[in-house]
């Protein structure tokens, strides 16, 4: 390894001569593979020198986050007073990062202890519950459980035990979330999770009986939620925009044609894998989050060369299988965040009047697009991977033809 990045005797030799070679040349090795570039392992390489020269490392014991703090920042001094550095916020943060990347690596690092949570072993009853007798999907619990976390979180600060909740309490913390951050649509969810927890408190005699059904969230009508994406036309010049040789925009291209065309959730995209595209038989399979089925869909010509250039000229190599991955190494899976930020950085860019500027708005576009080409609700809620009827009636609103056409309706003088 070091051979391949020094080329000149002395600095291969000041490599070979210093403390845990073999640590240090594995852990080079491991970032390799991850897909970091030569020049940068070089100067890890080197960052590595200064780390065992810095720490304590002749043991076996672990190193607390602490040592390394302390460590770090003498590192930091010493490279003012050398005049090798102006900046010892950089020095800090470099030699911190990797060394507990490193420590971490050995098995090394002894983390700091994280603080349970307020009624940690409460929230996590629920959890299962959630999932082994409801059946929801890792989203709503996932939403669920945020929701009740934040809860319990404000009714701890009150210093009482949770056999002594009372629905006051719980209508104090909706009406404190409500006033500060929360939307109205937030706190419905929210009153939707909290019904599900004590629905689950009660049933195991955690709290008192009745509170689950006692709790009542803001109204909303039947407009406010009203589904708005971006119009075809929009979708079609952020995508000549992004015709360009540049990495990220091949990739978003190709996401962005998942989420408009197909009307894919981000948490779908995310979890697209490279044998779910069939070349042969032009046609790629996605996993439903909420129906827990597979779906397959003829690939389309523009998707299916959006994803064919990504995937040849752009997606890094290496053992992942999901189709979208980071650019900079260390290379992984793009998270639902990272394909979220995507999507939201394009379309905040056109400066779009749009209630939500993410992968759902595209989603929303793809619905419209479809009721306006005729296409039945029944097929356009089959298309989207849709539960239920009542998820798919919500677009009749946008279908404002179809609403004028019953206005001019003749009821042959029916009063």
């Amino acid at each position: 390894m070091f051979e391949e990045l020094f080329s000149g005797p002395i600095a291969r030799a000041r490599q070979r001569a210093s403390p845990l070679v073999d640590e240090r040349r594995q852990f080079l090795q491991h970032l390799k593979e991850l897909g970091y570039a030569l020049t940068s392992l070089k100067a890890v390489a080197c960052e590595l020198l200064v780390i065992v020269r810095g720490l304590d490392l002749s043991g076996d014991d672990a190193v607390d986050i602490a040592t390394v703090d302390a460590a770090a920042q003498r590192w930091a001094r010493q490279q003012i007073r050398r005049h090798r550095s102006t900046n010892s916020a950089i020095s800090t943060r470099n030699f911190r990062y990797w060394a507990t990347q490193w420590l971490q690596f050995l098995g090394r690092l002894q983390e700091r202890a994280v603080a349970a949570a307020p009624f940690q072993p409460l929230l996590d009853g629920f959890t299962r519950y959630m999932a082994d007798e409801q059946g929801l999907t890792p989203a709503s619990i996932k939403s669920h459980g945020w929701k009740t976390a934040k809860f319990l979180g404000w009714y701890e600060s009150l210093g009482r035990s949770f056999a002594d909740v009372t629905i006051q309490d719980v209508d104090n913390f909706l009406a404190a979330k409500g006033k500060a951050t929360w939307s109205r649509r937030s706190v419905a969810i929210a009153v939707q999770a909290l019904r599900a927890f004590f629905r689950y408190a009660e049933r195991t005699h955690q709290s008192r009986a009745g509170i689950a059904e006692a709790i009542t969230g803001p109204r909303l009508f039947d407009f406010e939620t009203l589904p708005a994406g971006p119009a075809w036309s929009d979708i079609a010049a952020i995508i000549t925009d992004l015709a360009t040789d540049r990495a990220a925009d091949i990739r978003c291209v190709a996401a962005l044609l998942l989420f408009a065309t197909y009307g894919f959730r981000v948490g779908e995209v995310a979890g697209l894998m490279l044998d779910d595209i069939d070349w042969e038989h032009e046609v790629i399979r996605i996993r439903r989050l909420k129906r827990q089925d597979v779906q397959t869909y003829p690939l389309s010509k523009e998707a299916g060369t959006a994803l064919l250039r990504y995937l040849t000229e752009v997606r890094p190599r290496g053992h992942w299988r999901e189709v979208f991955l980071t650019l900079q190494a260390p290379h992984r899976p793009l998270s639902r965040g990272g394909l979220y930020h995507l999507a939201s950085r394009v379309l905040c860019a056109r400066e779009l009047r749009l209630q939500h500027h993410g992968p759902h708005a595209l989603r929303h576009a793809c619905a419209t697009r479809l009721l306006s080409q005729g296409l039945s609700f029944k097929h356009i809620g089959d298309h989207l991977g849709h539960r239920h009827a009542d998820a798919t009636a919500v677009y009749a609103k946008v279908d404002v033809p179809s609403l004028r056409e019953v206005a001019r309706f003749d009821l042959g003088g029916v009063r």
